[in-house]
């Protein structure tokens, strides 16, 4: 859920006991407002017919008890209970032409005419309690419809106009990539707080851009270091090979430097290969095809494979088509085929299944699941063999990952089972 929306929504779950709050109170404003003035009219009339009396005005008293708007009784009492002259209280009277009992506020109270005392009841229709209830609760209704739809309304408009600057920043901050040593344009916009984050970004990119160029010359530069005395081992060792008068164990140490050199070679190249991966320095994409990536890999391994006498298998559906550098997708395809024949036993079987949305390289091996934590970080080895450095699946991990690909291990039947797969997007 988006900040605003969910900062919308806190707003309207608050409002609801708010609204609620305000229904009693508004309730109970009115209701004692009402009853006030209903009193004030009431002592008022109460007056009025005192007035009537003393004066002997016979003719407004009769039309007044005609009409039954009060009823006037002689009486020898001269005040209420407690001494109270004047009794307010609620009651109810029938309402002839609703037919219904309806709510009256009456005034009782004792006045004296003469030398007569009377006994007055004045009554005035009141408010119904629960039509004003009903009232009430359709206006909260409306008030909190109106909410909600000024929220929606405010939220798109907010959206739109307000936020623009930061959905500009995210999508920015999505398609920057330091290789390409260009910094994104950021919206102008008077909201301090997305000026700030735009100017941290803009300074957190320039950084971004120093430091991997600053990397990648780095990189090229050791690894052209490195590799020149390599190859400068590498021939002199050759020479000393093919000497004549070499002793036996003077061959084995030769052998052991070579193997060592070769190893440091392959080592040199692999982390730069990580490294370019990592930066992003493979842009060019096209759509490969994995099953000719995988016969050319095969071809490559070919004698590998004949040398541990494994059985082949291959179960084409359909051809795997994949967006990525064809380089590299034939570095993961090697990479995970030389797993599977490296890590294989004498005699064992690779089956290799391709389907329209993924390849499937499975091989028998150790009768026992790989480490899944550790699988795929550099430097883990899975066996003991002398030609393995532990980067041929970190690569492949990291190639699958910049390429949109999915690569994961399921240990099935006594197979190792590795999975690369398209990822779908949501």
């Amino acid at each position: 859920m988006k900040l605003l929306s969910k900062t919308s929504l806190y707003f309207l779950m608050l409002s609801i006991p708010l609204l609620i709050l305000s229904g009693f109170i508004g309730y109970y404003v009115i209701t004692e407002e009402v009853k006030h003035s209903n009193d004030e009219l009431l002592l008022n009339r109460v007056k009025q017919i005192e007035h009537y009396l003393r004066e002997n005005d016979s003719v407004s008293l009769d039309f007044l008890v005609k009409t039954k708007e009060a009823k006037i009784d002689k009486t020898i009492k001269n005040n209420f209970i407690n001494g109270n002259k004047t009794i307010f209280s609620d009651t109810l009277i029938l309402d002839k032409t609703e037919n219904e009992m309806a709510p009256n506020r009456m005034i009782s109270s004792i006045v004296k005419g003469g030398n007569t005392n009377y006994k007055i009841k004045i009554w005035r229709s009141t408010i119904e309690y629960d039509e004003l209830i009903e009232g009430i609760l359709y206006l909260l209704v409306g008030i909190l419809v109106a909410l909600f739809l000024i929220s929606i309304i405010l939220n798109f408009w907010i959206s739109k106009k307000m936020w623009k600057p930061f959905y500009t920043s995210v999508s920015n901050l999505k398609t920057f990539r330091a290789s390409d040593n260009t910094i994104p344009s950021f919206e102008k916009t008077t909201i301090k707080e997305f000026a700030v984050l735009n100017k941290s970004l803009q300074n957190m990119m320039d950084k971004m851009i120093v430091d991997y160029n600053s990397q990648k010359k780095f990189t090229e530069n050791a690894s052209h270091e490195i590799q020149t005395p390599l190859a400068v081992i590498k021939s002199k060792v050759d020479l000393l090979i093919q000497s004549e008068n070499l002793k036996e164990n003077e061959v084995e140490l030769i052998v052991a430097i070579d193997d060592a050199c070769a190893k440091l070679t392959r080592l040199n190249k692999s982390l730069l290969l990580l490294t370019k991966i990592e930066n992003r320095q493979f842009k060019t994409a096209e759509k490969v095809a994995v099953e000719q990536m995988v016969d050319s890999s095969l071809l490559l391994f070919e004698d590998y494979i004949n040398e541990k006498k494994l059985v082949l298998t291959k179960n084409i559906e359909s051809d795997f088509w994949i967006n990525m550098n064809s380089d590299l997708c034939l570095v993961l395809i090697n990479n995970l085929i030389q797993n599977a024949i490296r890590h294989n036993k004498e005699e064992g079987s690779i089956v290799i299944s391709i389907k329209a949305d993924e390849i499937v390289i499975e091989n028998t091996g150790k009768l026992e699941a790989l480490n899944t934590a550790t699988l795929f970080k550099r430097f883990q080895k899975n066996s003991n063999s002398h030609l393995s450095i532990g980067l041929g699946l970190a690569i492949a991990n990291e190639i699958a990952e910049v390429s949109g690909l999915s690569l994961k291990y399921q240990f099935l039947n006594n197979r190792h089972c590795f999975i690369l797969k398209a990822v779908k997007m949501l």
